[in-house]
């Protein structure tokens, strides 16, 4: 994730304070889980997917938003 912490011009939806923007992390989609990775190790990964979200937080409310960031 990149460290670009920086305040945005949006509104927390809860309490109405400003957003904070942490900057663009991935996140892993799909693929197995549990026992099936304990037997099948990396081959149980193949069906993942990496997804990036921009992650933005309320200091006041201590929320966590995400959504797609721009391109």
């Amino acid at each position: 994730m990149k460290e670009d912490v920086r305040q945005t011009d949006e509104q927390c939806l809860r309490c109405g304070r400003p957003l904070w923007s942490l900057g663009v992390g991935d996140f892993r989609m799909g693929g197995t889980g549990g026992g099936w990775k304990l037997l099948f190790g990396e081959f149980a990964e193949l069906g993942e997917e990496m997804v990036s979200f921009e992650i933005l937080a309320c200091r006041s409310c201590r929320r966590v938003e995400l959504r797609l960031p721009e391109e």
